[in-house]
């Protein structure tokens, strides 16, 4: 900000820059007046936040769906009035209204920072306040996110965390941002194929109102979908967002050696029509056990598959599982809860997430599903938060 400097247009007869004993006894006054509620409102916002704080996370599901709801609306209204409000703005009888107060505001006021630097205080500590609550919807349950919206006006500079715990948790928070930026929907459907469901008319499979699918790419350490350029190209070419997965054999070979074999199948791009890698975990189909690993091992396997997949792709794998996998081969593990999950789940009203994982995202409800487009039985999914968050899924 540059420093202000004398004006030296002034009549030598105005005599705004005199400075009375009255006129300074006013501008104290006025100045303790504005600390006081200054320090007012940030002892309001200590006591006020943990009531805030529990009120917030009371509210946060209610109202992010309002909002959601209204968010739409709200946009329109919004295009509608701007050009309403730049009129106005415009005209000339406001105009002419601004021209006429700005000469009677005093000089003190428009030089005295100290004054307004109190005064944007205070007021940002009362918005602080209103904070507590939306930094509680914004970020759901995370106390980090309301904690921010308290202190937006603090007492005392906090210790930064490191760069790169900063540009990593600024990352995070930008794609959790976008994807609750789309609005959420009611759930959409999708099907996952692999070689033995053959061609595929996927134009017909898009007018059943099927929205995405899941291709088989690759099995192990040997297997290749021969289908899988056909199917999955197929798919996209008819309007799908369609997605790659990977059967996970790790007693083939290590999770890094399968992960890297799979993208080079896939042929992955960020293109706004793929969704991330899909890491297919399941007992093993030769005797429905765990491949003969320990729990941890199968931690470490995954671990690699999914670090590999993440430093090719910049994106997280889904996970694919059912609860008994995850309970018996990977031992309610919560190392992988900030993975998407597509649960397995058959004949069932409502499935049971795994521990270790607060929701589902994919839901794989029958293997039995008959859909246009497709000879005989086929898989069929849906996903939780509907096609704008799908797509944003994808991008």
């Amino acid at each position: 900000m540059k420093p202000e400097t004398p004006d030296h247009s002034r009549s030598p007869e105005s005599n705004d820059h005199v400075s009375t004993p009255k006129h300074e006894a006013n501008e104290r006054g006025w100045q303790a007046k504005a600390l006081g509620a200054d320090n007012a409102l940030r002892t309001a916002v200590d006591r006020v936040r943990p009531a805030a704080h529990s009120v917030g996370q009371w509210l946060a599901p209610l109202l992010q769906r309002l909002m959601q709801w209204l968010a739409p609306l709200l946009q329109r209204l919004m295009q509608w009035l701007s050009p309403l409000l730049q009129r106005v703005q415009d005209a000339p009888a406001v105009r002419r209204l601004r021209e006429r107060v700005a000469p009677h505001v005093p000089e003190s006021v428009k030089k005295a920072p100290r004054l307004r630097s109190m005064q944007v205080g205070a007021g940002i500590a009362a918005v602080g306040v209103v904070g507590l609550i939306i930094g509680g919807v914004a970020g759901g349950n995370d106390e980090h996110d309301v904690e921010e919206a308290a202190v937006a006006a603090p007492i005392e500079q906090q210790k930064a965390d490191p760069p790169q715990t900063r540009a990593e948790t600024k990352s995070q928070a930008q794609a959790e941002e976008a994807k609750q930026d789309a609005p959420l929907g009611p759930p959409v459907e999708g099907i996952d194929v692999s070689n033995h469901n053959g061609n595929i008319d996927w134009k017909k499979v898009a007018a059943d109102n099927k929205k995405f699918t899941f291709v088989l790419a690759s099995d192990g350490t040997d297997f290749s979908n021969p289908k899988y350029s056909e199917q999955y190209h197929g798919a996209k070419d008819a309007g799908l967002i369609a997605g790659a997965y990977h059967f996970a054999r790790p007693d083939d070979s290590d999770g890094a050696t399968q992960a890297n074999r799979f993208l080079d199948i896939m042929d992955y791009k960020n293109d706004g029509k793929t969704l991330p890698p899909v890491l297919d975990l399941e007992v093993d189909p030769n005797g429905g056990s765990c491949y003969g690993m320990s729990v941890d091992q199968m931690h470490q396997w995954t671990k690699s598959f999914n670090d590999t997949v993440k430093q090719r792709t910049g994106k997280d794998p889904i996970v694919y599982a059912n609860p008994s996998f995850w309970k018996q081969c990977m031992g309610s593990t919560d190392t992988f809860k900030d993975h998407d999950l597509w649960l397995a789940a058959y004949e069932v009203d409502s499935p049971t997430v795994p521990k270790g994982f607060q929701d589902w995202d994919f839901w794989q409800y029958t293997d039995k599903g008959e859909v246009a487009g497709v000879a005989g039985n086929t898989d069929i999914n849906q996903y939780k938060e509907g096609f704008e968050r799908l797509k944003q899924l994808a991008s």
